[in-house]
């Protein structure tokens, strides 16, 4: 997901490179709200990788994947840019029909990968995942990358703001999680600032650990009913504030323009900091555990 959440701003570069430019974005189905959420796109193609594993034998699957290649095949696109710089993604990308641009062996994530481009770009593993982005879709459209990203999401989005903050505490990584218990003093410092708490979840263990915590946290908290991406993004909108570790929803609040506090645990924050134009802080890192007094004076900086 926040492979996504990283590429949106190349909708903005190119199209004040080519404003006449029209742009599709092909994306996994669970992650297609987000794209949707810029008026910059004009088809969101939607494919469906990881259902299809689970069901790679199946007829049904296979005559999806049939589809989907048809569907690409018959746009005759001009420009086919892998973003991603993954296998599954390039495979993708490849059923367009048309020539591929993505980054060269030295410069991707799966170096297999760039096999299956004929158009192939250096960029920098050193720069942030939104600079690596930006950069790619330059060099392909032989443009400049200029100013700060901007992400192109809808302002209605963003409704009347209610004294009320998200906690994101899941990840896919059990080594980005922060501990319960910081959560919990977390939530209990913020109602003492007259804030509620609000928790969302994906997976009933997810939902399990953050029924735990917001049981501890008191009055105040809720945990949300199962939500699409969608839905959050509009929940998200009308909050005070986000409080999350390294995860997709993080990452996507702070390009949403909201007050957002990151907490890293296991990946560098250069190389995929919080980016968007609202007040936003990142702490920690490989191998720290930011403490509760320093997550609740980076909430006090960016709601100030």
């Amino acid at each position: 997901m926040g492979d996504v959440v990283h590429a949106i701003p190349v909708l903005s570069d190119i199209r004040k490179a080519c404003p006449e430019a029209s742009i599709d974005w092909l994306v996994e189905e669970a992650f297609a709200d987000i794209p949707k959420a810029s008026p910059l796109v004009s088809e969101v193609v939607e494919c469906a990788v990881r259902r299809w594993r689970k069901k790679i034998f199946s007829k049904e699957t296979w005559a999806q994947i049939g589809e989907l290649k048809g569907i690409l095949e018959s746009k005759k696109y001009d420009v086919v840019i892998d973003l991603q710089g993954l296998i599954k993604s390039a495979i993708l990308a490849s059923w367009t029909g048309q020539p591929v641009s993505g980054y060269d062996k030295d410069s991707i994530k799966e170096p297999m990968a760039s096999s299956w481009y004929e158009n192939k770009f250096a960029v920098s593993k050193q720069e942030s995942a939104v600079q690596r982005c930006r950069e790619l879709a330059a060099l392909a459209l032989d443009y400049c990358v200029v100013g700060d990203p901007e992400f192109s999401f809808r302002q209605e989005m963003n409704g009347p703001v209610e004294k009320r903050v998200l906690f994101f505490c899941n990840t896919s990584r059990k080594t980005k999680l922060w501990p319960r218990e910081n959560w919990i003093e977390l939530g209990k410092q913020l109602r003492s600032l007259g804030f509620s708490v609000d928790f969302s979840w994906g997976s009933e263990e997810e939902f399990d650990r953050v029924s735990s915590i917001s049981r501890s946290i008191g009055a105040s908290s809720r945990v949300l009913e199962k939500m699409s991406i969608g839905q959050l993004m509009n929940i998200i909108g009308t909050s005070a504030a986000i409080v999350g570790v390294d995860t997709g929803m993080t990452h996507l609040a702070s390009a949403m323009g909201k007050p957002t506090v990151g907490i890293f645990r296991d990946y560098p924050i250069n190389l995929v900091p919080l980016v968007g134009n609202g007040k936003k802080h990142s702490l920690g890192g490989p191998g720290t555990c930011p403490s509760v007094e320093e997550v609740f004076a980076a909430f006090k900086e960016v709601t100030q």
